[in-house]
């Protein structure tokens, strides 16, 4: 086995964890072409996840915080916000994660009309069904 096997198998618990911080780059690409939102720096999603990785890496707050334009410019539906709870989920259970604290602000979601009431219900229907 090896280390990164051994890391994975291990239970894990993940507090603080922003919805909107971990999307796929996919899903990323798929929300955006779907409610045409035209602001990603790229379509190819290997090309996308290297650009969230520089800005994470950059050393700043201004850098990293850009990526949270895109990951809540697409998550403005009620389809948007369960999928991406959902993957969430799928993503902790393949990382081995059993417990995860996760948060987001209802109030980044309304762009498109969305209550608040709206984008919470969405999200636990995602993570319910995760």
């Amino acid at each position: 086995m090896t280390i990164e096997e051994a890391v994975k198998s291990l239970p894990k618990v993940l507090l603080h964890d922003h919805l909107d911080g971990g999307l796929r780059s996919q899903t990323i690409i798929d929300l955006a072409k779907e409610q045409g939102y035209k602001k990603l720096p790229t379509q190819d999603a290997d090309e996308l996840a290297k650009w969230f990785h520089r800005g994470v890496s950059a050393g700043s707050l201004v850098e990293f915080l850009k990526g949270f334009e895109h990951t809540c410019g697409v998550m403005q539906t009620k389809e948007a916000l369960e999928r991406v709870a959902y993957e969430m989920m799928e993503d902790m259970k393949n990382d081995g994660v059993c417990y995860v604290e996760t948060r987001f602000a209802p109030v980044f979601h309304k762009e498109k009309g969305l209550s608040l009431d709206d984008t919470v219900k969405a999200v636990l229907a995602g993570l319910e069904r995760g």
